[in-house]
């Protein structure tokens, strides 16, 4: 009896050990769970969209706990108080693709949590079209679109290199000495491409020549292109169509600055750059400050001793400064950028070039200012007033053979008055505009008692109305009223276009424009060039009339989105048709240069197709390809060779690009540029008798890696490698010595170049 007494007290004692245990553990787990409610965690992070560029007021949410905050200038953003626990991710901005992340366990702080946002292909922002703010999937004007990531992957270190591998548009070398480039939109010359600076047209006639190698990454924030006649909104030369080149507006307090070191057949080409961003809290005060250095040394490809790529060296700088007035609800910017540049090709570089054999020496100088005033009187009205001053300077040498008369000098001073009132009327967006522009050129070459000395004066008014009706339908037609100071009359430029959405995802568009090009005296893209140790000077007709076109497109854009995937496709039929068009014929010649005379020809043709493709696959992989199908006929033949093409314009050419991006791994690009055969005319000097040749199809690869490396939030430095030109796949027929052809020079600007560096910011 004891003994079960006992066992059954021995029992009872263990089940309230037992129990006396479990709750003392109870009690230690739920003390550890208040203890970790209590831990509250943070997320901090980063949003930026494709380009890199901070997405400024996205809304960051966590719902699981229902608190959110927004990003602030920088793309920054920061939650707090948050208990551990099971959560996810989501982000809003407007223009983009909503963001939400998956499920993760919060145990400690998250702070460098960074999110990329996608685009809307529906929600970018287009200028040049109607010279107002627009949507491009509203815009009734197709607008091709050079973004800074697109820059950045073509490792272009200036405006002629960011121009490559965009549809319908190709950049070619026409000088073996002095390296001109030129800009072709569907095959028609550089002069018949009116390209603007913030919608101002401030390159000439003059500063045009170099002006594509002269104007520096460093300075662009993005390039918009439109195809086709646009004197109904910018005036003269926009026949072929308008470039305008938008510089950057920061958005966020950033300091870069950037090496870019190259090789061509082991020369060396250094380019040094610098930006720097200021932005107020309240970003309504903003500054943009840049620099550039770019030096190369002379590049000898067939040992001749005679260069194919000249000497540069080139010094830039200069600053945007914003301000935003709210209480008047006004917007200043003020710009000003100095350019200096020096190039020099032939040979006997150490030597001054009237003692070279053959010598093409440019020693160029602009100074530009500007300013612009946008006025927002209520949400149907505001006007926009603008100005700009160009003072441009060069010496130049364009002789061979010694010849000590073969100096000169230009300066050409040009400014542009631009006033546009906007009004907002049911449907109807109303742009009245008036524009001044005075073109002031003196060019002396005393050796060959050569003296121009003109001033031209243009201005015209304009008047637009975009229609809308809901976001199937757009109609927009303008006109124009031109007077030019080298012609009598007044020339009258109208505009139509249309857009239809046909369903949700496929667009078509239709338009009509016109352009003219106004005769003068000053042509520097011939003047500069040696023909068989000779330079050409030209005079006009004393009846020359303006050049006009008409111009026809249609086509369709279709653009789906899938999640965060992007496919896009557009077809586009174009048609241009030129009258009275310049042509130079031979009258004379004087010692060491011809004398040609500009008349009216009978006229041309331009049509053609040309067809883009793109695809995103998330924000790693990214492929688009453009190519054109064209024909570019004279109505009568050309005296010199009796043909009716174009010269220097493919019947076919286009590109493909594949890039992919992987900040913890490497950022690849791979380009392939392809060109067709074309008409190139060679001229007699190293060759017995002049001859119109016709040029082999070439290709051209190119491909850049890159590697950025961030070492804070704010600190972030990028490394990169490429090659221009893999396949080397420059002209092999090149002409050799002091009689050569300089002009005759087709294919890409520059052999197989290697090319690193890095980017600095903080």
């Amino acid at each position: 009896m004891k003994i079960k007494f006992l066992s059954l007290n021995i029992i009872f004692l263990i089940l309230i050990f037992t129990q006396s245990i479990y709750a003392l553990q109870l009690h230690q787990n739920r003390n550890q769970h208040r203890l970790g409610q209590n831990r509250l965690l943070t997320i901090k992070g980063n949003i930026e969209d494709w380009e890199h560029n901070p997405v400024i007021k996205a809304l960051v949410l966590i719902p699981e706990i229902s608190k959110s905050t927004e990003t602030d200038g920088s793309g920054n953003f920061e939650i707090t108080q948050i208990p551990s626990g099971k959560y996810h991710i989501e982000v809003f901005a407007e223009g983009y693709i909503d963001y939400s992340s998956g499920p993760f366990v919060l145990k400690q702080n998250k702070l460098n949590y960074k999110v990329i946002l996608i685009k809307k292909i529906t929600k970018e922002i287009v200028v040049t079209a109607t010279r107002t703010p627009k949507l491009f999937d509203e815009t009734p004007v197709k607008t091709e679109v050079i973004t800074a990531t697109e820059i950045e992957k073509k490792g272009a270190t200036n405006l002629a290199e960011t121009l490559s591998q965009t549809t319908g548009v190709r950049v070619e070398n026409n000088c073996q000495n002095c390296n001109f480039t030129q800009v072709r939109i569907n095959g028609m010359e550089g002069k018949y491409t009116q390209i603007l600076i913030d919608s101002s047209p401030v390159i000439s006639a003059m500063t045009g020549v170099y002006g594509l190698e002269q104007i520096p990454t460093e300075m662009l924030d993005s390039i918009e292109i439109v195809k086709g006649g646009g004197s109904s909104l910018y005036g003269s030369n926009a026949v072929a169509g308008v470039i305008n080149v938008l510089t950057k507006e920061p958005q966020e307090n950033k300091t870069t600055f950037k090496l870019h070191q190259e090789s061509s057949s082991g020369k060396p080409f250094t380019n040094l750059g610098f930006h720097s961003s200021l932005v107020s809290k309240d970003l309504y005060t903003k500054a943009f400050l840049f620099a550039t250095y770019q030096k190369r040394e002379p590049v000898d490809l067939n040992e001749d001793s005679f260069s194919e790529l000249g000497t540069i060296s080139n010094t830039s700088f200069g600053l945007n400064f914003y301000n935003y007035f709210s209480r008047i609800k006004g917007h200043l910017k003020l710009g000003f950028f100095r350019i200096f540049e020096e190039r020099r090709g032939g040979d006997l570089f150490n030597k001054p070039p009237h003692e070279a054999n053959t010598a093409e020496w440019i020693k160029t100088d602009q100074i530009g200012v500007s300013s612009e005033w946008n006025q927002f009187i209520s949400d149907k009205i505001y006007c926009n007033l603008s100005f700009s001053l160009i003072d441009a300077k060069r010496n130049t040498y364009y002789g061979s053979h010694k010849d000590i008369n073969a100096y000169g000098n230009t300066k050409n001073p040009l400014l542009f008055l631009n006033y546009q009132f906007n009004y907002k009327l049911g449907n109807h967006f109303f742009s009245l505009g008036a524009q001044y522009k005075k073109d002031k050129i003196k060019d002396e070459a005393t050796g060959y008692n050569r003296i121009i000395e003109d001033v031209y004066h243009e201005s015209g008014f304009f008047i637009q109305d975009d229609f809308n009706l809901g976001s199937a339908f757009s109609l927009l037609t303008g006109l124009r009223l031109n007077k030019h100071s080298a012609l009598d009359k007044i020339i009258v430029t109208p505009r139509l276009s249309f857009l239809l959405k046909i369903i949700k995802d496929l667009s078509f568009r239709a338009s009509f424009s016109t352009g003219f090009r106004a005769p003068q005296v000053f042509d520097e893209d011939l003047h500069i060039t040696q023909v068989g140790g000779e330079g050409m000077m030209i005079t006009n007709s004393p009846n020359l009339k303006e050049e006009k076109s008409y111009s026809i497109s249609s086509g369709l854009d279709y653009g789906k989105q899938i999640k965060r995937s992007l496919i896009q496709f557009s077809i586009e039929a174009f048609y241009t048709k030129l009258n009275d068009t310049f042509v130079l014929h031979e009258v004379s010649r004087i010692e060491n240069a011809r004398i040609l005379e500009r008349i009216n020809g009978a006229g041309s043709r331009v049509y053609g197709f040309s067809f883009e493709f793109g695809l995103v696959l998330g924000p790693r992989f990214n492929l688009t390809s453009g190519w054109t199908i064209q024909r570019s006929n004279l109505d009568e033949p050309e005296p010199d060779f009796n043909s009716k093409e174009f010269f220097r314009t493919p019947n076919y050419y286009g590109y493909a690009n594949i890039s992919y991006e992987n900040n913890k791994l490497v950022n690849a690009n791979l380009s392939i540029e392809y060109t067709g055969e074309m008409k190139v005319p060679h001229y007699a000097g190293y060759i017995k008798n002049d001859k119109l040749e016709t040029t082999d199809a070439f290709w051209v690869m190119n491909t850049k890696l890159r590697k950025p490396v961030n070492f804070t939030e704010d600190l972030r430095i990028s490394v990169f490698f490429g090659v221009h030109n893999i396949l080397n796949s420059y002209q092999k027929d090149l002409d050799k010595s002091v009689d050569r052809d300089s002009g005759y020079v087709y294919g890409p600007a520059k052999p197989r170049s290697f090319y690193a560096g890095f980017k600095f910011s903080f």
